[in-house]
């Protein structure tokens, strides 16, 4: 898990983008995909994503995204 996290966050941090959940949400559903996500971070991986979405419903919704910026997987807008 640690590898992952490490990865992640060297993923995120790389990119020059910052967003927000409203921002990637381009079908209006209130979360985000793993296609919505990748189209703002397009070095993000399957793992990536998944280190995010910590209830594992395949999509991250505002708590997951918050608690990965303040978790420093995903830059703080």
């Amino acid at each position: 898990m640690k590898k992952v996290l490490i990865a992640t966050t060297s993923v995120f941090l790389g990119s020059m983008a910052f967003a927000a959940v409203a921002d990637m949400d381009t079908d209006g559903d209130g979360v985000v995909s793993f296609t919505e996500m990748l189209a703002v971070y397009p070095t993000l991986t399957e793992d990536g994503f998944a280190a995010v979405d910590t209830n594992g419903d395949t999509v991250i919704d505002d708590e997951e995204f918050t608690a990965a910026q303040e978790g420093g997987l995903i830059p703080a807008s």
